[in-house]
């Protein structure tokens, strides 16, 4: 991968973090449901997977997975 590869990659992962803490702070959230919010955007295959893919990039969002009774549950939170 050439270092032009990846700082478009990071310039992208910091404009999905950018929505994403924006959307949390529209919504008063500290922390946000990875698949509640793809399920409330109606995100499409390719921009989850880009979006799933650039979450390893964020510097001001965390990734938690918490056990729920049955699975496993990734949220985003606020570091």
């Amino acid at each position: 991968m050439s270092s032009k590869d990846f700082e478009s990659r990071k310039e992208v992962s910091k404009e999905i973090e950018a929505t994403l803490l924006k959307t949390m702070k529209q919504k008063h959230l500290k922390q946000l449901p990875v698949m509640q919010y793809i399920h409330d955007t109606k995100i499409s295959g390719k921009e989850k997977a880009c979006l799933l893919g650039s979450m390893k990039n964020f510097e001001q969002l965390r990734r938690t997975y918490v056990k729920t009774s049955s699975s496993c549950q990734l949220l985003l939170e606020i570091s």
